[in-house]
């Protein structure tokens, strides 16, 4: 029985590799450790997987023009996982065990990418099965980005000049980055990869003023700021009537602590009359106010 159970695990495993399988890999450790319930709890999150997209595949512009209130009741139904994170950190502080256990079970069937911080709130609590499910899914969460990486780099060793590989490599990363996985000195050692990749891309991408963002937004978090001003000044060099320059000439003399920097900057732009956008109004009176 345990032979047929591991020959069923690796099945399993090479399946979702292949994307024969739709569902996370996050369920690989329930299968694995619980060999009847861990596969039907598989198949039941299969088949809600394959239902989820047969229903993505059928819209289109067609069924958007809804009239009817029971469609549009049904197009409009929460994600209950998401709907219940707030009590999910709630349950954790008032001590509801079976609550707890529920929820994380929902967040493991789910998507535990979405849940990070919530998933390391939980590796704390004093309910070890809870913490076992927390701990195990940031677990898989890291193996799975991990092996995306090793993969990627591969790839990239093979066909150096593949700009396309480098774009998904500097998409993982920057998905790798906003997930709240890494931390301490392995975020660090990330971002200077980040800001080394942006820094070869827009050696050909000159035109992509995201990048350009990007690249100056990790430059900051860093502390390289001879490298972000620099940066700055080629972005209003080529964009001088975009916020973005500016607001970001804001952050750096906000890092450098520079009081009078900040001042001429707001003076720029009053100056040059640059349109902003709520968001950077929002900052710029901020500032204004000292």
């Amino acid at each position: 029985m345990l032979v047929i159970h591991i020959i069923i695990c690796i099945v399993v495993y090479l399946l979702m590799r292949a994307g024969i399988l739709k569902s996370t890999r996050m369920i690989m450790p329930l299968v694995c450790m619980v060999p009847a319930a861990g596969l039907a709890a598989l198949l039941v999150l299969e088949i809600r997987s394959r239902g989820k997209q047969e229903i993505l595949e059928e819209v289109g512009i067609e069924k958007l023009k809804i009239n009817d209130e029971i469609h549009r009741s049904i197009l409009m139904d929460e994600d209950p996982v998401e709907d219940r994170i707030v009590p999910l950190e709630e349950a954790l502080l008032i001590n509801e065990p079976s609550a707890r256990r529920e929820l994380m079970m929902e967040i493991m069937y789910a998507n535990p990418s979405d849940y990070v911080e919530q998933l390391k709130e939980a590796s704390l609590n004093d309910d070890t099965e809870v913490v076992h499910y927390a701990v195990t899914a940031l677990s898989e969460l890291q193996k799975e980005y991990d092996l995306q990486f090793q993969e990627l780099e591969w790839e990239m060793r093979k066909h150096p000049e593949d700009t396309e590989l480098e774009d998904r490599y500097i998409s993982l990363l920057s998905r790798y980055l906003g997930s709240g996985l890494a931390e301490g000195n392995a975020r660090n050692v990330k971002l200077r990869d980040y800001s080394d990749m942006l820094g070869r891309r827009l050696e050909t991408r000159q035109d992509s003023l995201r990048l350009y963002r990007d690249k100056v937004e990790t430059d900051l978090q860093i502390k390289e700021y001879g490298k972000a001003y620099q940066v700055i000044q080629e972005i209003l060099g080529r964009w001088g009537k975009n916020e973005a320059g500016y607001l970001l000439l804001l952050r750096y003399y906000a890092a450098m602590n520079s009081r009078a920097g900040i001042d001429s900057v707001l003076g720029m732009i009053e100056r040059k009359g640059i349109y902003l956008s709520p968001e950077g109004r929002t900052e710029v009176r901020f500032w204004q106010k000292g």
